[in-house]
């Protein structure tokens, strides 16, 4: 299966469908969207995940972020629709399942579009992006903190080079 984001809106809920696997790789596609959808009106937010396949730490990372962010723009939650067992995994492991509500629903038909895929200007550009998506997993809880300092005193080390 493709790596892929799909998007669809339907009257105040936005759907975005992620298949494949949600990686550092691609993230900057998502992220770029969530910036934009940060900037208007509020909406339902639903990250639909049945064909999810791999979740890595950046990944996670922005999905903390967009729950945070959604919570604190319009007070709401973010949404995660028909997770799999390793998706349920990743957000139970991090503590971000305390942050977003989980719902079931197999029914659901959409008209999406495909994301136009968007990769980082450069390589200072990624390493950024890739330290604040873990800053993020290490504010969540202190087991994140253990978990991730290390990730983030190495990648800090090398902006410093």
């Amino acid at each position: 299966m493709e790596d892929r984001f799909l998007y669809s809106e339907a009257d105040d809920t936005i759907f975005i469908k992620i298949e494949g696997n949600a990686t550092m790789k691609n993230s900057k596609t998502l992220s770029d969207l969530l910036a934009e959808i940060f900037k208007g009106e509020k909406k339902n937010l639903v990250f639909e995940m049945s064909d999810c396949n791999y979740l890595d730490s950046t990944f996670l990372g922005l999905i903390a972020k967009c729950a945070l962010e959604i919570k604190k723009t319009w007070n709401s939650t973010l949404y995660i629709m028909n997770a799999s067992n390793m998706v349920l995994s990743g957000l139970k492991q991090t503590g971000i399942d305390k942050f977003v509500e989980k719902i079931e629903d197999s029914s659901l038909q959409l008209k999406t579009s495909e994301l136009e895929k968007q990769d980082f200007s450069d390589k200072k550009e990624k390493t950024l992006h890739i330290l604040e998506m873990h800053k993020t997993l290490m504010e969540l809880n202190e087991k994140n903190k253990e978990t991730f300092q290390n990730v983030v005193n190495m990648i800090e080390k090398d902006l410093n080079k």
